[in-house]
């Protein structure tokens, strides 16, 4: 049965893990979500800070000196998130373009400045306008000042995929012509940064042509800008994907991977963050703006409840082998269980291994979806948390859920009691590997 598995494995999954892991698109988008990380987890923190569950007076959290600061200074102390995740298709459309540019052997700067362009092209509007009395303190300037300003509401989650689709199309289009030599060249005694720039001067001719044309085309027919146009595209898929089943497919496939030898997690990594960063996003805006939040697989949910201790839960089987009276098994744990407290767990994976570990791939697969799936039904009922902040996945599982949650206590002692009875769940296997190596020891013998 194990060499029918591991067969299967060889033959089917692994070539087609492998088009997947080299696929340059879904590569240059993790790049994107990847560049994009830093502002997210600060604007994240930022966010939270000023919406601490402390200003409800029937709760014993209530401070009133934090209530009277934020009802005076939160409208400008949160400006941050606004320049950070409020703008975040922005970041994810730079780093696109930068990494595609890279893999076409172009100029990533430029390359990445051009996809920029295109997002903006399409997304935002820019008019004069006149502001009111009302919100004329805000931006420094008196009543009735006709100022330029530009339309902002697609730069956050909004315009994630307006940012992915036309950020791959500029490039595709920049490689062309390119190629084509349909460019401005000038002579090597040019300095390298002038000669480039001259490089993008008919690429971002073509682009600003073609997609202003889509722009008018959109909006003369169908009323809408066009990131409105593609999120009613994408919406029904956005909301199927957060849900229960896509959940359990996500976390079998990245853990199949891993079993295999392949970093799922990477191979999976574009697919999980665009979901997981719309989704995110979507919290935040309810958090802001005090409406109920409904988004479950969001920003770090995995590594809050699926991943502790790195893929297959392994802080668990760190724990359970350090209890280990093989001095092999015992030592691998001795050696893993400070990293795997961090989510590091390439020790446990290739030390142990748990790489095509016949014996260890049934808690390895399925601990994690068993962990995400009580967390995910936990989630929907309200009885913990919703993720509302990005933490780097670097963070404790528990000390995670904690932030990520807004301080919800009770997120956290999920993520506790997930860590226990994963390491209860492992026990069985990892001492019917142990009689394994003993068996193995003794006929090498």
């Amino acid at each position: 049965m194990n060499d029918k598995l591991m067969a299967i494995i060889e033959n089917k999954v692994l070539p087609i893990a492998s088009k997947v892991a080299s696929n340059r698109y879904l590569n240059a988008i993790r790049d994107g979500f990847v560049f994009s990380m830093p502002f997210a987890i600060v604007g994240s923190f930022i966010l939270l800070i000023f919406n601490l569950p402390l200003t409800d007076k029937n709760t014993f959290l209530y401070m009133e000196w934090y209530t009277n600061l934020m009802a005076a200074f939160k409208n400008d102390l949160i400006q941050p998130f606004y320049v950070s995740m409020g703008i975040m298709a922005l970041f994810v459309a730079y780093g696109i373009g930068y990494s595609l540019s890279g893999h076409y052997q172009l100029n990533s700067v430029t390359g990445g400045f051009l996809s920029l362009y295109s997002f903006l092209i399409v997304s935002a509007k820019v008019e004069y306008v006149t502001i009111i009395e009302s919100v004329a303190k805000s931006f420094l300037v008196n009543a009735d000042t006709s100022i330029l300003a530009m339309d902002a509401r697609y730069m956050d989650s909004k315009g994630l995929f307006v940012a992915i689709i036309f950020s791959i199309i500029s490039i595709e289009i920049f490689k062309v012509l390119v190629h084509k030599k349909m460019i401005i060249t000038l002579p090597d005694s040019v300095p390298p940064a002038i000669a480039k720039s001259f490089e993008l001067i008919i690429p971002v001719f073509v682009v600003t042509v073609l997609f202003q044309a889509i722009n008018l085309i959109i909006q003369k027919n169908f009323l809408i800008m066009v990131p409105d146009l593609v999120m009613k595209i994408f919406e029904p898929l956005l909301h199927a994907s957060d849900s229960l089943p896509s959940v359990i497919l996500i976390l079998f496939l990245i853990h199949l991977l891993w079993f295999a030898g392949l970093h799922g997690t990477n191979i999976l990594g574009a697919i999980v963050s665009s979901i997981t960063a719309y989704n995110i996003a979507v919290n935040q805006t309810a958090l802001q703006a005090g409406e109920a939040i409904t988004k479950v697989w969001a920003g770090s949910f995995f590594d809050c409840y699926a991943l502790m201790g790195g893929v297959g839960t392994t802080l668990g089987l760190a724990i359970a082998m350090v209890r280990s009276k093989n001095e092999h098994i015992k030592s691998i744990g001795k050696i893993s269980i400070v990293p795997a407290i961090f989510n590091i767990n390439e020790p446990i994976m290739f030390g142990t291994p748990v790489v095509m570990n016949p014996v260890l791939m049934i808690p390895f697969i399925f601990v994690p979806i068993i962990n995400a799936s009580v967390a995910f039904i936990l989630t929907k009922l309200n009885i913990i948390g919703h993720i509302v902040a990005s933490v780097p996945w670097t963070t404790p599982g528990p000390l995670g859920a904690l932030l990520a949650t807004n301080f919800n206590f009770g997120s956290m002692i999920l993520s506790l009691v997930l860590i226990f009875t994963s390491y209860l769940v492992y026990i069985p296997f990892l001492k019917a590997y142990e009689i394994s190596l003993e068996r193995e020891e003794a006929n090498n013998k």
